[in-house]
C-alpha cells in the first residue's frame, strides 16, 4: 500500500510539474508564436480571419529631429524599458539601426520635454484601427523606381535585396492575449509592397507574393491602453541604401523653426521617430 500511495504521489507531482511549466513557456513564446504564414501574404483562396469587432486602435505620432540632435536622446532611451519587448534577433535588429523601447503615456511630458530640448517637432500624427488577427501599414516612403535595399539578416550576414517601384510601409499586426482583456499582442515589421493593385482577387493575390517583409527588424510587445514603443534610429548616416537608412534618414532635410533662439529656420538633415501608442481596445 505504502509503495502504491507513493507511486501516486509523484504522479500527482509530475503533473504538477508540467503545469506550472506551461505558463511560463506560452510567455516566453509570445514572439516564436507569430509563423511566418501569419504575417506574409495570404492567397486569395484564404479570406482574411479577422474579428472585426475586436479591435485596437494604435495612434502614430511622428517627430523629426535634427540629425546632429540624435545623441540628445541618450536620455529617453535610458528612461524607457527594453523588458517588455520581443524581436527575433536583437543583434540583427540593432546591426539594422533599429531602436525600440516601451513606455507609458504617464511620461509623455516628460518625452515631449526631452524631444523638444534637441528641436524635434512633431511631422504627423496617423490613427490606426486594427482588428484582431489583422494589420494596417503605416506609409513610410515611396519608392518611385526599382532599386536595392540592403540589410542585416537574422544570421548578421549581409543581405539585399531588389525591389521593384512600390512603397515602404511599417506593417502592424494585432493578435488577441487569451489569458488578459484589453491587451493585445502588437507585431511591427517593414513591409516592401509593390506599387501595382487590383480589385481582381486573383491577380491581387498575385501582386501581394511580390511583397517584402523584412524579418529581422520585426518587433513586438503586449501593448494596453496607454502603452507606448518609441522607435527610432541607433545613428545616423545620411545613406538611404539600407532598410534603416530608409526608415530613418531624411538627407534632404526638414524645415525647423527652432523658436525661442539657436539657430535660424531653415532646413537641416534630420531623422525620424516613431512614437506608436495604444490609445483604446475592444474586446
Amino acid at each position: 500500500m505504502s509503495r502504491w500511495l507513493c507511486g501516486l504521489a509523484l504522479m500527482l507531482l509530475l503533473v504538477a510539474m508540467a503545469g506550472c511549466g506551461g505558463d511560463a513557456k506560452e510567455e516566453r513564446q509570445i514572439w516564436e508564436n507569430v509563423k511566418l504564414a501569419d504575417i506574409a501574404p495570404r492567397p486569395a483562396d484564404k479570406p482574411p480571419r479577422a474579428e472585426f469587432y475586436a479591435t485596437v486602435r494604435m495612434e502614430v505620432r511622428e517627430i523629426d529631429l535634427p540629425a546632429d540632435k540624435l545623441d540628445q536622446l541618450d536620455e529617453l532611451w535610458r528612461m524607457l524599458s527594453a523588458k517588455p519587448i520581443y524581436m527575433s534577433s536583437y543583434n540583427a535588429f540593432a546591426g539594422n539601426s533599429f531602436r525600440v523601447k516601451f513606455g507609458r503615456m504617464e511620461m509623455w511630458n516628460d518625452i515631449q520635454k526631452l524631444l523638444a530640448g534637441a528641436d524635434g517637432q512633431m511631422a504627423g500624427t496617423t490613427v490606426l484601427p486594427v482588428a484582431n488577427n489583422d494589420s494596417m501599414d503605416l506609409p513610410i516612403v515611396d519608392l518611385p523606381i526599382g532599386r536595392p535595399i540592403r540589410f542585416v539578416g537574422n544570421d548578421l550576414s549581409s543581405q539585399t535585396v531588389n525591389v521593384g517601384p512600390g512603397s515602404l510601409v511599417l506593417r502592424i499586426r494585432a493578435e488577441s492575449v487569451p489569458w488578459a482583456r484589453g491587451v493585445r499582442k502588437i507585431i511591427a515589421y517593414p513591409t516592401y509592397m509593390p506599387a501595382a493593385r487590383s480589385a481582381i482577387p486573383e491577380l491581387g493575390a498575385v501582386i501581394r507574393r511580390h511583397e517584402f517583409y523584412f524579418a529581422p527588424a520585426a518587433f513586438a510587445a503586449q501593448m494596453g491602453s496607454g502603452d507606448l514603443l518609441v522607435l527610432g534610429p541607433d545613428t545616423y548616416t545620411g545613406e538611404q541604401t539600407t532598410l534603416g537608412g530608409l526608415l530613418f534618414n531624411r538627407p534632404q532635410g526638414c524645415l525647423f523653426l527652432t523658436p525661442g533662439g539657436g539657430k535660424p529656420p531653415g532646413y537641416r538633415p534630420c531623422v525620424r521617430i516613431y512614437i506608436l501608442v495604444c490609445t483604446g481596445t475592444s474586446d
